[in-house]
This record gives C-alpha cells, sequence and structure tokens, in this order.
C-alpha cells in the first residue's frame, strides 16, 4: 500500500524513549444524518461506542467521530451505503501513525493541546484536536510493553508536515 509518506521517511523512527511508526489498516466513515447508531451496529457487526470512545472487537475498531459519524478500521474492503448510512473508504485519505514508549506523551504534548496524562486519558478513548495546527484524531492505544500508545490520524496531505514535526521534536526529547 502506497502511502502518504514514501520517499520522505523511513518508518519506524526510533529515538531513545519513543519510536513513531505506522499502521495500515482500511478505514471506513460511516456516516448519515441522523439517529444512526443501529445501522452503524448492523453494517459494523460491534456496538457502537460512546462519545469519545472506541469499540474494539476481534482486529475490527468501531472509533466515535462525532454525533453520527463513525470510523471503522478492519480488513473488509467491501463495505457499501445502506439505509442512510454512508460508508466513504478512508484508507489512502488518512495517514495513521503509531507514536509509543516512555516518551510519547512528552513527544505529543509538544503540539497537542489535550490533557494526555495516564489519569485523564484513558485506553480506548479518542480526542479531535491539533498537533502544531495540523488538524489530528488521537486513540489512546493498550500500552505496548509497559509503555504508552497512541494513535495518530492526520489527513493524507498534512502527514508529511505533521511526521516532520514529530521526527524533529523527538530528536530533541533527550
Amino acid at each position: 500500500m502506497a502511502g502518504a509518506l514514501n520517499g520522505h521517511f523511513e518508518m519506524p523512527q526510533t529515538f531513545a524513549a519513543v519510536t513513531i511508526d505506522l499502521t495500515a489498516t482500511n478505514m471506513w466513515q460511516l456516516e448519515g444524518c441522523e439517529n444512526v447508531d443501529a445501522k452503524v451496529a448492523t453494517i459494523a457487526g460491534m456496538a457502537v461506542p460512546a462519545q469519545g470512545q472506541v469499540t474494539v472487537q476481534g482486529d475490527e475498531r468501531l472509533i466515535w467521530g462525532g454525533r453520527d459519524r463513525y470510523y471503522l478500521t478492519t480488513s473488509r474492503t467491501d463495505l457499501t451505503d445502506g439505509d442512510g448510512v454512508y460508508a466513504t473508504d478512508q484508507t489512502y485519505g488518512k495517514t495513521q501513525l503509531l507514536i509509543s514508549g516512555e516518551d510519547a506523551r512528552a513527544l505529543l504534548a509538544r503540539g497537542l493541546p489535550l490533557d494526555i496524562s495516564a489519569g485523564q486519558f484513558a485506553i480506548g478513548e479518542v480526542q479531535h484536536s491539533h498537533i502544531n495546527h495540523i488538524g489530528v484524531s488521537v486513540i489512546r492505544n493498550n500500552d505496548v510493553g509497559g509503555q504508552p500508545q497512541f494513535e495518530v490520524w492526520v489527513m493524507r496531505g498534512f502527514a508529511k508536515s505533521l511526521t516532520e514535526f514529530l521526527v524533529h521534536s523527538a530528536e530533541t526529547l533527550r
């Protein structure tokens, strides 16, 4: 799968206490005009998450994206519109970065105006914000090796700029 960072960065980028990597799953935006929760649950085959939350079932995740909007990360490639729900393939439209390690929070704090401390941003939560004035969605994933991991989604056209900011910031952490 060709990505927005091909030819710009070798991944993963590893520093003293933080790693920046990519994840590549199919991503579908599921949305409708109103009251789409039951319909999205049927299409996704899982319960819709509460506001700011993520539902996980096996290798698939349903992520809250806003009122009547969800994102499904999956290996499925064949979702279609149905019954007032519009399925839009976002696989090539968004870059999915993984930020993990002891300094993951410190790195993100360089440009993210959210409190992502352990007590404030729990595993399974999602926040929509910006890093260095670039719109992002940030998901708190399960810890990896006892260290925090965050998933940062950015529109493809901003992926290189955001990654440059993160790499330069990571180089100055230790």
